[in-house]
Protein backbone atom coordinates (compact mmCIF):
# COMPACT_ATOMS: atom_id res chain seq x y z
CA UNK A 1 0.00 0.00 0.00
CA UNK A 2 1.21 3.35 -0.73
CA UNK A 3 0.43 6.59 0.05
CA UNK A 4 -0.62 8.01 -3.40
CA UNK A 5 -1.55 6.04 -6.55
CA UNK A 6 1.31 5.62 -9.68
CA UNK A 7 -1.34 7.86 -11.45
CA UNK A 8 -1.27 10.55 -8.65
CA UNK A 9 2.65 10.42 -8.86
CA UNK A 10 1.92 10.57 -12.92
CA UNK A 11 -0.46 13.45 -12.44
CA UNK A 12 2.07 15.65 -10.59
CA UNK A 13 4.59 15.31 -13.41
CA UNK A 14 6.42 12.08 -12.49
CA UNK A 15 7.88 10.22 -15.26
CA UNK A 16 9.54 6.76 -15.95
CA UNK A 17 8.45 3.24 -15.67
CA UNK A 18 5.98 2.00 -12.91
CA UNK A 19 8.24 0.24 -11.39
CA UNK A 20 10.82 3.46 -11.07
CA UNK A 21 7.51 5.75 -10.39
CA UNK A 22 6.54 3.14 -7.65
CA UNK A 23 10.60 3.53 -5.82
CA UNK A 24 9.80 7.57 -5.85
CA UNK A 25 6.50 6.61 -4.31
CA UNK A 26 7.96 4.47 -1.80
CA UNK A 27 11.12 7.42 -0.96
CA UNK A 28 8.22 10.04 -0.60
CA UNK A 29 6.23 8.00 2.04
CA UNK A 30 9.80 7.36 4.13
CA UNK A 31 10.26 11.30 4.00
CA UNK A 32 6.67 11.81 4.74
CA UNK A 33 6.86 9.61 8.09
CA UNK A 34 10.01 11.36 8.99
CA UNK A 35 8.76 14.79 8.58
CA UNK A 36 5.49 14.19 9.93
CA UNK A 37 6.16 11.79 12.85
CA UNK A 38 3.75 9.29 11.71
CA UNK A 39 2.31 6.61 9.86
CA UNK A 40 -0.64 7.38 7.43
CA UNK A 41 -1.43 3.21 6.53
CA UNK A 42 -1.83 -0.07 8.25
CA UNK A 43 1.62 -0.80 9.74
CA UNK A 44 2.53 -3.82 11.62
CA UNK A 45 5.57 -2.45 13.77
CA UNK A 46 6.62 -2.27 17.45
CA UNK A 47 7.00 0.53 19.37
CA UNK A 48 8.71 1.57 22.56
CA UNK A 49 6.62 3.26 25.19
CA UNK A 50 7.31 4.63 28.43
CA UNK A 51 5.39 3.67 31.39
CA UNK A 52 4.54 5.30 34.78
CA UNK A 53 2.22 4.20 37.55
CA UNK A 54 0.50 1.34 35.03
CA UNK A 55 0.31 4.14 32.26
CA UNK A 56 1.76 4.68 29.01
CA UNK A 57 1.69 7.03 25.80
CA UNK A 58 1.92 5.45 22.18
CA UNK A 59 3.91 7.97 19.75
CA UNK A 60 1.36 6.45 17.16
CA UNK A 61 -2.25 5.65 16.86
CA UNK A 62 -2.99 2.31 17.08
CA UNK A 63 -6.22 0.14 15.96
CA UNK A 64 -4.98 -3.01 18.37
CA UNK A 65 -1.61 -4.17 20.27
CA UNK A 66 -0.86 -7.47 21.21
CA UNK A 67 0.45 -6.94 24.35
CA UNK A 68 -1.56 -5.13 27.58
CA UNK A 69 -4.72 -3.29 26.94
CA UNK A 70 -5.34 -0.12 24.38
CA UNK A 71 -7.66 2.72 25.25
CA UNK A 72 -10.34 3.59 22.76
CA UNK A 73 -8.45 6.80 22.35
CA UNK A 74 -5.56 4.92 20.38
CA UNK A 75 -2.76 5.91 22.65
CA UNK A 76 -2.91 5.16 26.13
CA UNK A 77 -1.92 1.79 26.30
CA UNK A 78 -1.83 0.15 29.76
CA UNK A 79 0.79 -2.69 30.28
CA UNK A 80 -1.83 -4.60 32.30
CA UNK A 81 -0.38 -4.25 35.73
CA UNK A 82 0.94 -1.84 37.95
CA UNK A 83 4.15 -0.87 36.39
CA UNK A 84 7.07 1.96 35.76
CA UNK A 85 9.61 1.75 32.57
CA UNK A 86 10.25 1.01 29.31
CA UNK A 87 8.10 -1.23 27.57
CA UNK A 88 7.78 -2.57 23.71
CA UNK A 89 4.30 -2.96 22.64
CA UNK A 90 3.79 -4.47 19.24
CA UNK A 91 0.93 -3.73 17.23
CA UNK A 92 -1.20 -2.57 14.18
CA UNK A 93 -0.51 0.88 13.92
CA UNK A 94 -1.13 3.70 11.45
CA UNK A 95 -4.12 5.70 9.98
CA UNK A 96 -6.68 3.70 8.12
CA UNK A 97 -7.03 5.89 5.17
CA UNK A 98 -4.63 8.33 3.75
CA UNK A 99 -5.39 11.90 4.45
CA UNK A 100 -5.59 14.08 0.67
CA UNK A 101 -3.29 15.97 1.87
CA UNK A 102 -0.71 13.37 2.47
CA UNK A 103 -1.83 12.17 -0.80
CA UNK A 104 -1.10 15.04 -2.31
CA UNK A 105 2.16 15.41 -0.78
CA UNK A 106 3.25 11.72 -1.99
CA UNK A 107 2.25 12.45 -5.56
CA UNK A 108 4.40 15.90 -5.73
CA UNK A 109 7.43 14.59 -3.71
CA UNK A 110 7.33 11.14 -6.41
CA UNK A 111 7.65 13.59 -9.28
CA UNK A 112 10.48 15.53 -7.64
CA UNK A 113 11.71 12.38 -7.26
CA UNK A 114 11.35 11.02 -10.71
CA UNK A 115 11.42 14.25 -12.91
CA UNK A 116 10.37 14.02 -16.76
CA UNK A 117 13.99 14.09 -18.63
CA UNK A 118 15.49 17.56 -20.02
CA UNK A 119 14.69 17.88 -23.16
CA UNK A 120 15.14 21.69 -23.91
CA UNK A 121 11.32 22.36 -24.98
CA UNK A 122 8.97 24.49 -22.83
CA UNK A 123 5.49 23.92 -21.92
CA UNK A 124 2.40 26.33 -23.14
CA UNK A 125 3.79 28.77 -20.35
CA UNK A 126 7.63 28.79 -21.12
CA UNK A 127 8.56 26.65 -17.99
CA UNK A 128 11.72 24.52 -19.38
CA UNK A 129 10.31 20.55 -19.36
CA UNK A 130 12.25 18.28 -17.30
CA UNK A 131 15.60 18.94 -15.28
CA UNK A 132 18.64 20.20 -17.51
CA UNK A 133 21.73 17.14 -17.00
CA UNK A 134 24.81 18.57 -14.90
CA UNK A 135 27.77 20.16 -16.84
CA UNK A 136 30.16 17.88 -15.21
CA UNK A 137 30.57 15.28 -12.19
CA UNK A 138 31.57 17.73 -9.85
CA UNK A 139 27.98 19.03 -10.07
CA UNK A 140 26.13 16.25 -9.37
CA UNK A 141 27.90 15.27 -6.25
CA UNK A 142 28.19 18.68 -4.81
CA UNK A 143 26.20 19.75 -2.38
CA UNK A 144 25.49 22.57 -2.62
CA UNK A 145 25.39 25.62 0.21
CA UNK A 146 22.94 24.65 3.39
CA UNK A 147 19.26 25.31 2.85
CA UNK A 148 18.44 26.63 6.71
CA UNK A 149 17.12 29.81 6.50
CA UNK A 150 18.35 32.49 9.25
CA UNK A 151 16.60 32.09 12.56
CA UNK A 152 15.52 28.11 11.89
CA UNK A 153 16.63 26.14 14.29
CA UNK A 154 19.51 23.67 12.84
CA UNK A 155 16.78 20.31 13.52
CA UNK A 156 13.99 22.10 11.87
CA UNK A 157 12.14 19.21 10.05
CA UNK A 158 11.76 19.71 6.28
CA UNK A 159 10.79 17.58 2.98
CA UNK A 160 12.75 19.78 0.81
CA UNK A 161 9.40 21.59 -0.79
CA UNK A 162 8.01 23.99 1.09
CA UNK A 163 4.68 23.44 -0.85
CA UNK A 164 4.88 20.16 0.75
CA UNK A 165 5.82 21.15 4.14
CA UNK A 166 2.67 22.80 3.58
CA UNK A 167 0.57 20.57 2.88
CA UNK A 168 1.63 18.41 5.64
CA UNK A 169 1.60 20.65 8.31
CA UNK A 170 -1.52 20.20 9.55
CA UNK A 171 -0.29 16.14 10.02
CA UNK A 172 2.83 16.87 12.20
CA UNK A 173 3.00 15.60 15.72
CA UNK A 174 5.46 15.34 18.61
CA UNK A 175 5.63 19.71 18.31
CA UNK A 176 7.09 21.79 20.66
CA UNK A 177 4.29 24.38 22.56
CA UNK A 178 5.54 27.24 24.17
Amino acid sequence: MSYCTIDQAKAAGASGTDTEIQAAIDSATLVINQYTREMWEPTTTTISVAVSYGVGRLSRWAASVTTGSLDPDGHTWYPGYLASGEFLVDGDFGSRETPLGVQMAAARLAAMYSPVPFTGQADAEGNPIGQPPAPNPQDETDPGPPKQRQGESEYERTTGDPVVDAWLEPYKTNRVLV
